[in-house]
């Protein structure tokens, strides 16, 4: 899935859990939503690109780094009476991990295994910047990420964009 989709599928799933807008919230877990849903990209991209031998979804797409960031999330949360901030976390990362399950019905050459690594490590993955650069050609799905990106982008807009600055917002 392309990046910047991620962070509007965390913001739809924050927003139907939360059952309403989200501008009456403080910032604060706006930012730990978003941070928790671009995170495993920002970490394994340039990795990949550094590492060769590393998979595109290695480090931070596996489901054992994931458990292991949001349980230290959530510890450092709750001693700071901020149990909100890890949940919104949490949120961002496992919607993050979901939405690139949706790849495995759509893409032929994508697997569910790179959930798994280090245990797994034989598997498709983005080599290059040309190959991230195909991601991009208009094909359905991609297509179907863009309205994904531009309703989350709506609503966050509809809701008083939360997390941005209130002295940018009018």
């Amino acid at each position: 899935m392309l990046f910047w989709v991620h962070a509007a599928v965390a913001y739809l799933v924050y927003r139907g859990i939360s059952g309403g807008p989200t501008d009456r919230c403080d910032d604060v877990p706006i930012f730990a939503l978003f941070g928790g849903a671009l995170l495993p990209d920002l970490v394994d991209k340039p990795l990949a690109f550094v590492l060769p031998s590393l998979p595109s979804r290695s480090v931070a797409h596996s489901v054992f780094t994931a458990a292991l960031v949001v349980l230290i999330v959530f510890y450092v949360t709750k001693h700071r009476a901020r149990w909100g901030v890890g949940a919104a976390y949490a949120l961002g990362y496992g919607s993050h991990l979901a939405a690139d399950l949706v790849d495995y019905l759509f893409v032929p050459e994508e697997t569910l295994l790179f959930l798994f690594w280090p245990v797994v490590t034989d598997y498709h993955h983005v080599e290059t910047v040309g190959d991230l650069l195909a991601l991009l050609s208009p094909t359905p799905y991609v297509l179907g990420q863009t309205v994904v990106t531009i309703l989350g982008l709506w609503l966050w807009m509809a809701d008083g964009m939360p997390g941005y600055p209130s002295t940018h917002r009018q």
